[in-house]
């Protein structure tokens, strides 16, 4: 890893990095949600340890993708390291496989992170859609308390969480798929080699460094966390939203769920 990760003058302002596995049907959805953003310029590198090389990938002749296909098995945490010591800007983005990222999302990331001299941004409120129920829900990560739904593979169910939850003091910390953050906060604090927690284990240890850790809720459409039947994580939205509604308020959320592929192997 590099001793001094600053970006060159020639950098993009942003790397975007995306670990995947098995996941060929997705790779052309997750290049839209990177070719469409509208900041400046930026890279997308793909790690991707699948049994063999995604044709979709290795046939792009986009300069600003890196494709890098590994012959061994990897953890995300280490597919994520491996990814951000490739990066050449110096504000490194997450993009997962399986999820829609509107094309104004970096920059309503990117500007008030950079706005408060921030280390790292999340969201810490988002947009989902279960693809086993059909229906877009909204989650409020700060609300520890209260009726929640509790969203999986299995059928809904709703639950009424205490004052003090302690399951979930530290939840709104993980849940990576939002993550934002500079590569200096990485190279001080890499990612553990896991699949599952390898996220808010990286946000707590920067916490515990004292970084600044910004948070913003998304009510304008941003992005759709998407569950389907092979996620690990359980999520606990307090909103279920209308369908009506959503299509006449976030018309390009029900548009890109359409387009989704099918997903047919577990996490990344």
């Amino acid at each position: 890893m590099p001793d001094s990760p600053i970006a060159k003058p020639d950098a993009p302002v942003v790397s975007v990095i995306t670990p995947t596995w098995q996941r060929e049907a997705m790779l052309p959805f997750a290049y839209r949600s990177f070719a469409h953003q509208d900041v400046g310029p930026c890279e997308w590198i793909v790690i991707d340890d699948s049994a063999a090389p995604s044709p979709f990938m290795t046939s792009l002749r986009d300069p600003r993708v890196v494709y890098r296909h590994v012959s061994r098995r990897m953890s995300i945490g280490e597919k994520r390291n491996l990814a951000a010591d490739l990066a050449r800007a110096d504000i490194i983005a997450h993009f997962d496989d399986d999820e829609f990222y509107a094309p104004d999302y970096l920059r309503a990331m990117l500007d008030p992170m950079k706005a408060a001299s921030a280390d790292m941004i999340k969201l810490s409120a988002f947009f989902l859609y279960s693809r086993v129920y059909g229906k877009f829900a909204w989650w409020d990560t700060l609300r520890k308390s209260g009726l929640h739904f509790r969203w999986g593979p299995q059928p809904m169910t709703a639950l009424n969480f205490p004052a003090e939850h302690a399951a979930f003091a530290d939840n709104h910390l993980g849940y990576g798929f939002s993550y934002v953050y500079t590569k200096r906060l990485w190279a001080a604090g890499p990612f553990e080699p896991s699949s599952f927690n390898e996220d808010g284990a990286f946000a707590l240890a920067a916490l515990a460094r004292k970084a600044n850790l910004m948070l913003l809720a998304d009510d304008v459409g941003l992005c759709v966390h998407v569950l389907h039947a092979y996620n690990t994580s359980l999520s606990f939205p307090q909103y279920i939203l209308p369908d009506a509604l959503v299509a006449r308020h976030f018309p390009r959320f029900t548009e890109a769920m359409r387009e989704l592929p099918a997903i047919a192997r577990a996490r990344p």
